[in-house]
């Protein structure tokens, strides 16, 4: 490469580089780089410009704080930064606070169905199947099936009704018991599914006692806002069409704190999650076949 075509390259690299620096001096409390006539002498040793001096101690805090959670989101956060967002998230001040959860939602995305993953526990669990399944050897088959987890009693009921015949059933030990319901909460992630796929109880009850709101339990009031609820995209209205007949599928939890949740889906098809966990239900009725899934 010619010396004076390499010397304009690093030229312009250099003017690029001057274009992006900011101009100005920068103020810590407003975030903001300012000229230098902004600042008084004692304010341009302290990085705080004229207007921002006259705000009181509490004023400048905020604003600071403010200020540094807006620089969280670009970078990957250490332990001790992850550790002052959350203490953030409950900030007395709350415009602190809720810019503080819109961030920790946005640097950590999972962090709120990991949490709910660890206060629920599976009691009891209902699966209703009223439609067609796609078999293993490529062909639809319609079913009408049902599925009765009791926890307690570490048993599994199974009734088909379309072959007749009594409801059958299997024991399982304690071990095995508590790692399948924990595998459908933790892996199936069965809580999330009204939001994940849109799906609705029969009387238009958005999620039932779970009330999700992306870092906190939502309050009563935002439960009874449609615009909330639309924005959460929690759930679809079914037509009433929908709501007069029986579900495709449906999927009715208890959990040991009290928490009950229905999930009817009346679109026809088992989605991948509740497609899993109909063949993981039904292998125990196939002894031919084994049982694995991840914990």
């Amino acid at each position: 490469m010619p010396v004076q075509m390499q010397r304009a390259m690093e030229d312009d690299w250099q003017m690029a580089k001057k274009k992006k620096r900011p101009q100005g001096h920068y103020c810590k409390i407003c975030g903001e780089y300012k000229a230098n006539e902004k600042f008084s002498g004692k304010g341009h040793a302290a990085h705080i410009c004229k207007s921002c001096s006259r705000l009181s101690a509490a004023e400048k805090a905020e604003m600071q704080t403010i200020n540094r959670l807006m620089e969280l989101p670009l970078r990957r956060l250490g332990q001790s930064e992850k550790k002052w967002l959350e203490n953030r998230v409950h900030d007395s001040r709350p415009e602190v606070a809720e810019l503080a959860k819109e961030i920790y939602r946005e640097c950590f995305p999972h962090a709120e169905r990991n949490a709910m993953k660890k206060q629920l526990v599976i009691s009891e669990l209902d699966f209703e199947i009223h439609t067609e399944v796609y078999q293993e050897y490529g062909d639809w088959e319609t079913v009408n099936q049902k599925f009765h987890i009791v926890r307690k009693e570490r048993k599994i009921i199974f009734l088909d009704s379309d072959r007749g015949g009594p409801e059958q059933e299997t024991a399982l030990d304690g071990g095995s018991m508590a790692k399948l319901l924990r595998w459908i909460v933790h892996t199936l992630e069965i809580f999330m599914w009204p939001q994940d796929y849109g799906y609705v109880s029969a009387d238009g009850d958005p999620f039932m006692e779970l009330k999700l709101d992306m870092g906190e339990n939502a309050s009563d009031d935002d439960m009874d806002d449609e615009n909330y609820i639309d924005d959460a995209g929690l759930f679809w209205e079914p037509d009433k069409e929908e709501v007069e007949r029986e579900p495709d599928w449906c999927v009715r939890v208890k959990y040991s704190n009290g928490i009950e949740q229905e999930i009817p889906c009346y679109d026809g098809e088992l989605t991948d999650k509740p497609e899993e966990l109909y063949f993981c239900l039904l292998e125990y009725f196939e002894p031919e076949e084994n049982l694995e899934w991840d914990e």
